[in-house]
Formats: structure tokens, sequence, C-alpha cells
């Protein structure tokens, strides 16, 4: 092809395109696309440059007042508070080619909004009962909602079963198409079947489980944060710090960050899912991180951009313009770093970043720090403490992971052996030994003392590591070492000063000292012969 013939063929293009200005995308409302030629059945078909999804020319969507008309609301105009890093704000039903159930689903719409649903969710249920809809019309014999039998709802529920959702969505659909058909009913919309979804229908919830970052994979991304741009970068150190949620990242004010009386410093936003304002506190480090941001924002885009974060120009490079940052191109960047560093976890799965996951693991690191869990479910801006305690049992198994440090199965006694365990079920059980360290143990500063109380006390004045009873595990690896040190500046002390019993007997503590030291470091589980178990 010449040049002349790009040419006429660009030009061709541009009519095309100004012929079908009327048009728009289905799925988000835009009116920005591109050509992509013709599907089977020779309709043209376009590309959204906003939702980058292809659809179909329909004759029935070309009108100028589309926005206003009855198949595509605004959102903005109905009252619902769209957030700015969703570019969706458009309620689309053009694409429902049941008429009846179209009407339906539009009053039942009209209802939730009218009771204040959030426009998160008031789009969840849009998507939902569409996606319903379609099943529906694999039925050419129902034209109605009486004709909706149970047989039917049967099918959908294999259906859903069929897709290998997970349980919580299943459940989500269900609920939504069940609250459907009663407002449905109850406002006499329609006349449904009764009882078409019963309670042993929805699948048995499942525990939720945190989807925490692995510190190893914390450790790799900050490794290399530099390479990201610098407002990205910013982006992760306050998700890092915060857990905030992506929304309430993106649309952080510009003036986010305040200032105690006494220096401390606080962010200040709006938790776009509570409908409130909230303050917390943060680091000095991250306070100078947000100042920066600040300034950034400023030499760029001056002082009438209201947002702390920007997006940016469609190049390669970040050129920052007066918009917020999508969800989807902030967890791009770190996807794409994940992919150019080869940051994995410990299985060796390339890490698959999601900005949620941030918020799970700022929960996660608090509850295994020991705060509690009110402190968190306020910090995390949590409506109840069941949404909280979904992190709590990763405090379980921390403190397991920790017990198994401590109490490992190798015992030591004084000579540097290990002692072969009598009671098994006993010394592998985990929570019972948390209970003897928490409640019953009586613990030397080192170990601890295998002599029977029958026996009376011991006889062995402050000489521990010279006894057969002494008994020590790998939780006290450090302060063998320190008194290890302690140990052979004693015996050059003693030496020198000509202190003969000095000397012998600190000398048997530091051989004993090493033998246990190079037990406990060895990781052999084998069990060593002798000893004074």
């Amino acid at each position: 092809m010449n040049q002349q013939q790009k040419i006429n063929l660009s030009n061709q293009k541009l009519e095309l395109i100004k012929d079908a200005s009327e048009i728009h995308c289905y799925h988000c409302g835009s009116y920005q696309f591109t050509s992509a030629g013709k599907n089977n059945k020779g309709k043209q078909r376009y590309r959204c440059k906003d939702c980058k999804r292809k659809f179909i020319e329909n004759a029935q969507l070309q009108n100028r007042e589309l926005p206003l008309s009855e198949d595509v609301w605004s959102a903005k105009a109905l009252g619902l508070k769209i957030q700015k890093h969703n570019k969706q704000d458009k309620i689309i039903f053009a694409d429902i080619e049941s008429l009846w159930m179209k009407d339906a689903i539009k009053k039942y719409i009209s209802y939730i909004i009218a009771i204040n649903y959030s426009s998160w969710t008031v789009f969840q249920h849009v998507w939902i009962l569409k996606k319903f809809a379609d099943f529906i019309t694999n039925y050419s014999f129902v034209q109605n909602f009486e004709q909706i039998d149970r047989q039917i709802i049967i099918d959908y529920l294999e259906y859903l079963s069929s897709k290998k959702l997970s349980v919580n969505t299943r459940r989500c659909r269900l609920s939504c198409i069940q609250s459907f058909l009663k407002q449905g009913m109850l406002n006499r919309w329609f006349k449904p079947q009764p009882y078409l979804i019963r309670e042993g229908d929805y699948p048995k919830k499942e525990k939720l489980q945190p989807r925490y970052i692995p510190e190893e994979v914390i450790f790799q991304l900050n490794q290399h944060l530099s390479v990201l741009p610098e407002p990205v970068m910013r982006m992760v150190l306050v998700i890092q710090e915060c857990g905030l949620r992506i929304g309430e990242l993106c649309q952080l004010p510009v003036n986010c960050l305040k200032q105690d009386t006494k220096g401390g410093w606080y962010i200040q936003f709006i938790r776009w899912k509570m409908k409130s304002e909230t303050t917390l506190p943060i680091s000095t480090e991250l306070a100078a991180v947000i100042q920066e941001q600040q300034k950034y924002i400023k030499e760029y885009l001056g002082d009438k951009f209201e947002y702390l974060f920007c997006g940016r120009e469609a190049r390669k490079d970040f050129f920052p313009k007066p918009s917020v940052m999508s969800r989807e191109s902030f967890i791009k960047f770190l996807k794409d770093l994940a992919v150019q560093f080869n940051i994995k976890d410990n299985s060796g799965k390339l890490w698959n970043f999601q900005s949620h996951q941030f918020r799970h693991t700022v929960g996660t690191q608090m509850i295994n720090n020991g705060v509690p869990q009110h402190i968190i479910q306020r910090y995390l801006g949590h409506t109840s403490p069941t949404m909280t305690s979904v992190y709590a049992h990763i405090h379980d198994k921390t403190l397991k992971k920790e017990i198994t440090k401590y109490h490992d199965s190798r015992v030591i006694n004084v000579a540097g052996e290990m002692v072969k365990s009598s009671t098994p079920e006993l010394d592998n059980d985990l929570d019972l030994h948390l209970l003897k360290k928490k409640v019953l143990a009586q613990a030397l500063p080192n170990g601890s003392c295998a002599r029977p109380i029958v026996l009376g006390e011991c006889p062995h004045a402050n000489a521990c590591l010279t006894c057969g009873d002494f008994r020590t595990t790998l939780e006290f690896l450090d302060q063998h070492k320190s008194q290890l040190e302690e140990t052979e500046k004693l015996v050059k002390n003693a030496e020198e000063n000509g202190w003969k019993r000095h000397a012998e007997m600190n000398t048997k503590v530091k051989g004993n000292l090493q033998k246990i030291i190079a037990t406990l470091e060895s990781g052999n589980r084998d069990i060593v012969s002798g000893g004074n178990a």
C-alpha cells in the first residue's frame, strides 16, 4: 500500500467515525471510540477508547439525547456520587433484549437509588441483573415473570456452579436477584411465582481469608520502588502504611496532610464506603513523602488541581495530566514491575499485585503486632468487628510459627546433646506450650529446669550451665551467644590474674555454651545419644 492509499484509507475511517458520531459504547457510555472493522454479519464494530471493549453499531442507540434517554441514565444526574477514579458514570439498559425484563430492572434500579444505595452497589446490581436477563433469554417460552419457574432457577444455580465462581460471588448474585424478585412483588411491578430462590440455594459461606502480601514480596517491591514514576512510588508508600482502599488513595485531596500542636502528622480523607471524613495518624517519614507529592502537583498542575495524585498522558513516560489516576493504571504499574524484576513469593510464583492486598497486609501486620482489634477496626474504617476478625486467624498462625521456633523439637542439655522426648503428645502440642509459657513455666533466663519439684529446691546456686538438669531450646540462642562472649572475657580475666578456680569453672561453662550453640544452629534433628535426660 502506497502513501496515497494510506491517506485515502485514513480519510475513509475518519468519515466513518464522523458519520457514526451519534453512537456510543454500550458498556461504559463513552463517545470516544475507533473503528474496528465489521463482524461476520456485516455490522460495523468499534473499540471504546475508555474501557477498551468492542461494541457493535445499533441504530436503536443513534440519538443525540441518548445520555438522558430512557435506555441510558446519567448516574450523576440521579444524585449518585461517582468516584473520580471510576470512569463509569452512565447506567446502560440498551443491551437488555427482553422489554418486559428491561422495564422491571429499570424500576428496581430506580428504587435502590431512591433508598440511597451507593453508586458501586447500583452498578453491581445492574450488571448482575443484565446477566440474569441474558440467561432468561435462553428460554424462548418465557415472556413474563409468571413463566419463570423453580426449574429455571435450579438451572441458573447449576450455571453459576459451572462458571466456577467463588462462593461469595454466587451468594452476591443470588441475593441481588432475590431482592429484585421480592421488590417486584411488593411494589406490584410484576407477580413472580413464590419461593423461587430459597435459603438452601445459597452456598455455605466461606471463611474469608485475607489476601495479604508476604514479607518477601514487600521486600522485593520496596527494593525496586525507585524505578516507578515519582507519583506512583509515593502512592505505594501511602497505601503500604495506611491500608487505604484504592478509591480513597486515588482521591486523596491535595491538602490531606494535617499537623497537631505537638508536631504529630495526620492524613485526612473521605471514606467513600462509609460516607464520612476520617483522620489517621501517620509517620513523619510518610508526611515528608506527601509533602514532596504536594510540591509535584503544584509544579506540574498548579493550585487548581484538587487531588494529591494524578493521571498521565497516553505516552511512554509519566507526563501528568489534571485527572485522577484510575485503579487499573495504578495496579498496572505494579504488575509490570513484578514482571520486569521477577518479583516472586517463596513458592517461586510471580506475584500478581492487587490494590486491596495492601489493605489486608496492613490489617494482618497490626494483628500480628498485637494491636487490639477495636483499634484496627477504627483505623481501617470497618463497620463491624466481623470485618476486622478476618485477619485474626493470621495472628494464630504467626503465634504457632513463633512457638515452633521457640519450642523447637530439639531440646538441648548442658552438654550440648539433644534430649529424646518420652511424651511427644505433650511436647508437640503447640497450644499447650503456649499455655505453659504464659502461665505455668518457671523459666530460667536462658532455658528451663528439668528437675522434678518433688526433689526439692535446686542444690546448685547459680550454676545452671554446669548442671545436668538444665534444658534449653532455640528460643534462647541469642542469650547463649551473649553469655558466651561474657564468659570468654571472664576466662581471659581469670587467667591473667591467676585465678585458677574461676578460670576452670568458666572454661567449663564456655565449653558447654559452645556445644549448645553449635547444636542449636546445626539444624540437625537427629537425637544424640547420652545426656542426662
